[in-house]
């Protein structure tokens, strides 16, 4: 509720944030607009009028975009400081053009310093205030390669651009040193802008956003008209043009049109790889080729002095600098991978290098090149580190890699898959001269191994597997080596190649998991229902649920053939609350359908110990609104040979929701009277070995006898299953047995069928 409320606050902000920088467009376009068209119409004129026309434009325009830019300061909060500063920095370039208006300077002459030029120069060092903090917002952390790469190409564009304007300035200023200096200040300060945008570029990257995009344009058309001046200045023409007015105000403009454009608040991290190193090697190349045509000639680099000269050396020395950290970087890339994909222990080649080579190795076999694949696992590791240490261990397989190298060729891959397994591609080997070769590599590691005084033997089990003949992908090939090499090891065998009828249940476990996992969430689980008999009532109460795997190739599967494996695999938890959904949304729909029974379904031992197990029973109870009455849990005794505590914890909980719990396969496990009278149990349900050898065996009657008195005795309730015939249940029903469960009552049917059995019975018992 809270992020929902927070999200329906945050939306009509933005809203309204959006509305507002809509109106600050429009504002921005129509100032625009009527600068542009007072221009155009000034420039062609001479005479006082125009002039006027042309002041009175440019003064309105600036003081309009000063509010502009105000209000967009006002509108967000993210980058607040920076349009502050650069509605400052307009603000100061208006306060020069209007003294410069108050107190003109006649036609022809370039009166320097001035004090409109106070206000015009306070517009660069407010503009870069006003870059900074948006660069801050955006980079607040990178690393120093990154600025460096800024550093480099905005030292690159301050030298071009020093070389071609502030020469220029220099051979058409005269006067005192005041004028000098001022004429030089708006060229270096239009580089340091430069320098500073383009360095920012270079940092953020392609992703800075329109705003971004928009100020760049806006000092370059900023800087180019200044140098334009400048040019005109050197060459004794009018510095003052229209046109060039109007390109002043076209950057103008596009500080506007920055203003007016959303913020964008995401961080930047390290730019493209690519660009950072471009970049920096393009303007290395721009400088030193600048250095060479001033070496050559008379060129801009003399004519800018010793300043050109100097931000020339710097750009240089980044570039070096730069070249220098990312040959450290690539070194060190190297270092890192090389480690990536080597065993720290032995210095062989660990498992990512063998999946790489494998990966490789599959275009070998779909060109029908034999690739052979031997797992190599050491007998009796364990005992090598329980009895003589890790040291040792160490040691020995240190000392594994150079003795099995010594039997390879330079184009095989000798490898460590961890701990003390190994793994051999051998290329262009066929199945026999791979089994040669596993032979000759066991021989070599029944050599004892020495250590300082001690002399250590050890064996190994091999497992070989070669392609294409078992298999066309060369990481299949290594699991079926694994396969083969477990069963040398359970045959004692040494090396083994792999056989598919020795093997191949191994081969299609993983492949079965995946397709258990599917079927699990695809709804693959059917359930068939067999009924339990009341012998006291004749009726049928009670059901059990057994579940089927609809496999969509093999057909429907028994739980023997996949319920181990989801148990290996971690997939018993949602194996069971698949089936507890099924059973008790058919015992809900039972029920509103007029047949009231319960319905046992088997847990496994990992459930019980789940403590949020009760939790999900109750869950499903009261999604299909039923009691916990309704439903008994069947486990087996091997519960108690896991965590014990922990699984009377668990039934505990079960039990207070009214669940029933049996003991399933009563009498074949950890029988003992003392868990009988410690568990929350309510029914025992008697193994069927004792139910199907009571027509025959005196002995079986007896043990039936017996657990039927001690349930009367404890207050449980007592269930026989595997009644195949009617002497069976004939005998049962002499004994007083509660339930009874089989063939002879009735198979497991699917749900419907079970329907229509129950009806016609129902009818059949009516009078």
């Amino acid at each position: 509720m809270t992020g929902t409320g927070s999200r329906a606050t945050e939306h009509p902000a933005r809203s309204s944030g959006d509305r507002r920088l809509r109106v600050l467009r429009v504002i921005g376009a129509c100032l625009s607009l009527g600068y542009v068209s007072s221009t155009l119409v000034a420039s062609f004129g001479s005479d006082a009028w125009s002039q006027a026309l042309q002041t009175g434009g440019d003064s309105a325009f600036l003081g309009g975009l000063v509010i502009v830019v105000l209000l967009r300061a006002r509108l967000y909060r993210q980058d607040r400081r920076a349009w502050t500063a650069l509605a400052l920095a307009l603000l100061s370039y208006l306060l020069g053009g209007l003294v410069d208006a108050l107190d003109p300077v006649p036609p022809g002459v370039v009166g320097r310093p001035s004090w409109a030029d106070l206000g015009w120069l306070a517009f660069y060092p407010l503009t870069v205030l006003a870059l900074v903090s948006m660069l801050r917002a955006r980079a607040p952390r990178l690393s120093a390669v990154t600025w460096l790469d800024g550093i480099v190409v905005g030292l690159t564009v301050a030298t071009l651009g020093s070389a071609f304007a502030v020469g220029g300035v220099l051979r058409g200023t005269e006067g005192s040193p005041a004028a000098v200096a001022t004429a030089i200040a708006y060229p270096l300060l239009d580089t340091l802008l430069l320098v500073l945008l383009v360095g920012a570029l270079v940092v953020i990257g392609r992703g800075a956003g329109a705003a971004w995009w928009w100020l760049s344009l806006g000092v370059a058309l900023f800087a180019g008209s200044d140098a334009v001046y400048a040019l005109r200045v050197a060459d004794g023409a009018d510095p003052i043009t229209g046109l060039l007015g109007l390109g002043w105000g076209l950057a103008l403009i596009c500080f506007g049109a920055a203003a007016c454009q959303p913020p964008r608040t995401e961080l930047t991290t390290r730019p493209d790889s690519r660009v950072g190193l471009v970049l920096p090697g393009v303007c290395a190349v721009a400088t030193l080729t600048l250095m060479y045509v001033g070496y050559l000639d008379h060129g801009p680099l003399d004519d800018g002095g010793p300043l050109v000269g100097a931000l020339a050396l710097g750009s240089v020395l980044a570039a070096l600098g730069r070249a220098s950290l990312s040959f450290r970087a690539v070194r060190a890339l190297a270092d890192s991978r090389q480690q990536a994909r080597t065993d720290e222990l032995t210095g062989l080649p660990n498992r990512r290098s063998v999946f790489e080579s494998l990966a490789r190795a599959d275009t070998q076999l779909a060109a029908g090149v034999p690739i052979a694949v031997l797992v190599v696992d050491l007998d009796r590791f364990k005992e090598i580190n329980d009895s003589l240490g890790h040291v040792a261990g160490d040691e020995l397989l240190r000392q594994v890699g150079p003795r099995l190298a010594a039997h390879l060729r330079d184009v095989d891959l000798l490898a460590r898959l961890g701990g003390d397994e190994f793994v051999v591609v051998a290329h262009d080997v066929r199945t026999e001269d791979a089994l040669l070769l596993a032979r000759r590599l066991r021989g070599e590691l029944q050599r004892a191994f020495r250590f300082g005084s001690v002399e250590l033997t050890v064996d190994a089990s091999i497992g070989v597997a070669v392609g294409p003949l078992h298999s066309g992908s060369a990481e299949e090939l290594l699991q079926l080596a694994d396969l083969a090499m477990y069963s040398a090891k359970r045959s004692r065998a040494g090396a083994v190649l792999f056989d598919d009828a020795r093997d191949g249940e191994g081969r299609h476990r993983l492949e079965t998991v995946e397709q258990l996992r599917t079927g699990i969430a695809e709804g693959q689980l059917v359930l068939h229902y067999q009924p339990k008999l009341d012998l006291r009532t004749g009726e049928v109460e009670a059901v059990e649920a057994l579940v089927r795997w609809a496999h969509p190739e093999r057909g429907l599967l028994f739980p023997d053939a996949f319920i181990d494996i989801a148990e290996s695999a971690g997939l018993m938890s949602r194996l069971t609350s698949a089936v507890l959904g099924q059973a008790l949304a058919q015992c809900r729909t039972w029920a509103d359908a007029g047949l009231v029974l319960d319905v046992s379904v088997n847990v496994s031992p990992s459930d019980l110990t789940d403590e949020a197990f009760p939790a999900e029973v109750a869950r499903q109870l009261l999604l299909h609104r039923l009691p916990g009455t309704r439903l008994v849990l069947e486990v087996t005794e091997s519960l108690l040979m896991t965590d014990r505590e922990r699984a009377v914890r668990v039934l505990e909980a079960l039990r207070s929701t009214g669940v029933g719990i049996s003991i399933d396969d009563y009498g074949t496990g950890y029988s003992s009277l003392a868990y009988l009278a410690s568990l929350p149990v309510t029914e025992l349900k008697l193994d069927r070995t004792f139910i199907n050898s009571m027509p025959t065996s005196p002995r079986a009657t007896a043990v039936v006898t017996s657990t039927l008195q001690l349930a009367r005795s404890l207050g449980l309730v007592m269930v026989a299953e595997g009644a195949e015939d009617a002497e069976t249940v004939t005998a049962l029903s002499a004994l007083d047995c509660d339930l009874v469960q089989g063939y002879h009552v009735s198979r497991p049917l699917p749900p419907e069928r079970l329907t229509t059995w129950l009806r016609e019975r129902s009818a059949v018992a009516r009078p």
